[in-house]
This record gives structure tokens, C-alpha cells and sequence, in this order.
């Protein structure tokens, strides 16, 4: 990242035809094997489960599930939020977490968690 050179961090929605690259950062970015719920629940999600791609890279992801409780519209739980290692630093993190705050306002979720 040269002096005056713009990093290129852009979001993707996760759908049925890309859940193959979530699968793969999980395995490389955690130690524990997630099941079929936890990818079906982040599908369910829609705009709250994205994979982070630096310079078209897929180098992050965040997966969200929806609960509905009693006296709450929607609760949104951030089940993991992941960067690849050489990628940490560049605020990509920051990034897909700013835009969960934003769809958050927009669908006039109650909770955050």
C-alpha cells in the first residue's frame, strides 16, 4: 500500500452459490467446525452475512443470525467475524461492521449483540 493508494475493500451478500467461500475462511480462520444450522442461519440473514474481499480477494466474512424475541423487533447475533492474517490492520474488520450498524438503522433492528 503505496503513499496516495486507495485500499479496495468491497461486501458481498453470501447466497447458496457462494456459502463455499464462507465454509472455506471458517476453516481457515477458526479452530472449530461449524454445521450445517450455523451456515443456514447466516444464509437466512440476508444483508447481515457478508464475505469482505480486499483488491477481489475474499479475504474476510462476517455471519450474522436473526432472532425474534417478545417486545423486540429483530435481534441480530454476530455469530463470527474473521479477517485472513495478512490482511488484519487494514480495517477491513471495521468496514463490514460499519455496514452492519447501517442495515441495522434501515430495518429498525432493536439489538445489536
Amino acid at each position: 500500500m503505496g503513499a496516495g493508494r486507495e485500499v479496495a475493500i468491497s461486501l458481498d451478500g453470501v447466497r447458496d452459490k457462494n456459502v463455499m467461500q464462507l465454509k472455506k475462511l471458517n476453516t481457515a480462520l477458526f479452530p472449530v467446525r461449524y454445521n450445517d444450522k450455523y451456515y443456514a442461519d447466516a444464509l437466512a440473514s440476508g444483508e447481515f452475512t457478508k464475505l469482505a474481499y480486499y483488491s477481489d480477494i475474499c479475504v474476510g466474512s462476517i455471519a450474522c443470525r436473526l432472532q425474534k424475541k417478545e417486545g423486540v423487533a429483530i435481534r441480530v447475533c454476530i455469530m463470527t467475524l474473521g479477517v485472513l492474517a495478512p490482511y488484519r490492520g487494514l480495517g477491513i474488520a471495521k468496514h463490514t461492521g460499519n455496514l452492519l450498524a447501517c442495515s441495522d438503522k434501515q430495518r429498525r433492528c432493536h439489538q445489536l449483540l
